[in-house]
């Protein structure tokens, strides 16, 4: 039986795209400070930058790259939170949350999200945690929905106990 390591995270569908009322943006600076969690150098980064001086400030997380998708692959038994943005690109509207994974006990905070006007940012959390029978080893997939009744924003959850 295929996994979502085989088959991807699904199809593309070309009439939602178009209209995908939220969006997970991501700037230089989200790639620049992926690279300081990743350990780079500060030279090194900076070369990436057109060589403009780049600091690495406060903590970073390769979990918190604003990627759609959440990549967990060495959970313990302690809850690990991600935090994710995104930009409503449609009109007003409230977008309510729903998250699945088998084994793991996820929360989103806040659980809904309420945009105003197009170009707005919100940020949420994603909170994962293994129970004590989740078991070790093996990949779970799952997936967020954010969803306002018009559109379905989905993001796929990869998690691996450790």
């Amino acid at each position: 039986m295929a996994n979502p390591f085989a088959y991807g995270s699904g199809h593309v569908q070309p009439n939602s795209a178009i209209d995908p009322g939220l969006v997970y943006d991501l700037s230089l600076d989200d790639y620049l400070n992926l690279l300081c969690a990743s350990g780079y150098d500060q030279q090194l980064i900076s070369a990436l930058n057109f060589n403009k001086t780049f600091t690495c400030s406060g903590t970073h997380s390769m979990t918190d790259f604003n990627y759609p998708s959440i990549t967990l692959p060495n959970l313990g038994l302690n809850a690990i939170t991600v935090t994710r943005t995104v930009t409503n690109v449609g009109p007003p509207s409230t977008y309510f949350a729903k998250a699945e994974l088998a084994g793991y006990s996820i929360v989103v905070v806040p659980n809904s999200l309420s945009f105003r006007k197009i170009g707005e940012k919100k940020r949420f959390r994603v909170i994962v945690q293994a129970t004590s029978v989740t078991k070790r080893g093996n990949y779970n997939f799952g997936e967020l929905l954010w969803t306002n009744g018009k559109h379905t924003v989905r993001s796929p959850i990869t998690v691996r106990r450790k």
